[in-house]
């Protein structure tokens, strides 16, 4: 599989420069207030008008947030802040929570939010990043990742496999936790042609050498077809955003699918509420879900 060149809007969306945010934002304005772009990654009810949102914002790391009376009919910003919601913020540090003072909407994200299927994929991205990152430690390739991957489902909701597990291998890789599948992850040497097996206690494929037992480190290990290793390998060459020449078959997305859930369960060991979701839900369109 070759490079695809990615489309337009990657290169060109601004929200996407590593260089600094647009219009200012990000900055602090005195001790106790702040500006920034943030991702609302969940709200939970506080009282009777209040909300408790959790946001992730660029430059500020993770951040707990009061929005106070956004539940009554008369919030002026109720609405902007619903989960996966992208916006500029203007926020008060508070002594144990912040409190949003200003909302002003860059991306909604209706569209993922009103389809349940895209719903299920993008909080499956949601809870990944928010599983992985602290309170205010800033990371703002986590953020820029999360903001493409919802970005890509957006555009492209019949890509949404390809593009959840794509989001999550560069997720990992991002928080230091790169996927070794050009070498072996045992003993360096070539993994071999043909099917290849992927050992979850190392976090890459084996040689055959090392598969056939000769080294115990290896742990248990997990089959992968010659297609799904091919991908997996192109993967790790190219940005979320980018697209292989030849689009995968359903069988190798399911493959890959099913082998990052695998990864990511060994990795931060505990079940993914929204993979169990997924499963569970009659009429979800994700060959991944129906796997085992």
């Amino acid at each position: 599989m070759g490079p695809a060149p990615a489309p337009s809007w990657w290169r060109t969306s601004p929200v996407l420069r590593r260089d600094g945010i647009p219009g200012g934002w990000g900055k602090r304005r005195g001790d106790r207030e702040y500006s920034d772009l943030g991702i609302v990654l969940r709200s939970y009810k506080l009282g009777e008008s209040d909300k408790i949102l959790r946001i992730l914002t660029r430059e500020h790391g993770k951040r707990s947030a009061v929005a106070k009376g956004v539940r009554k009919t008369t919030s002026r910003f109720g609405a902007r802040l619903e989960p996966m919601t992208m916006a500029r913020m203007l926020l008060y540090v508070g002594r144990s929570m912040d409190t949003v003072k200003q909302v002003e909407i860059e991306t909604s994200f209706h569209e993922v939010r009103e389809d349940l299927d895209l719903f299920l994929h993008a909080s499956a991205m949601v809870e990944l990043v928010d599983g992985i990152t602290q309170e205010h430690e800033p990371h703002p390739e986590l953020f820029d990742l999360l903001l493409g991957g919802l970005e890509l489902l957006k555009g492209f909701p019949r890509r949404a496999l390809f593009i959840v597990y794509f989001f999550e291998f560069k997720v990992m890789a991002a928080a230091g936790f790169d996927l070794r599948v050009d070498s072996c992850a045992n003993c360096g040497g070539e993994p071999g042609g043909g099917d290849v097996s992927f050992s979850l206690h190392l976090g890459g494929l084996v040689c055959d050498s090392c598969r056939e037992g000769r080294y115990r480190e290896t742990g248990r290990l997990i089959t992968v077809r010659a297609l799904s290793a091919e991908l997996l390998s192109w993967m790790s060459l190219h940005g979320l955003g980018e697209w292989p020449e030849e689009p995968p078959g359903r069988a190798t997305e399911r493959e890959v699918g099913l082998l990052m859930d695998r990864v990511l369960e060994h990795w931060m060991e505990r079940e993914f509420k929204s993979r169990r979701v997924m499963r569970e839900t009659p009429g979800c369109r994700s060959e991944r879900a129906k796997g085992g």
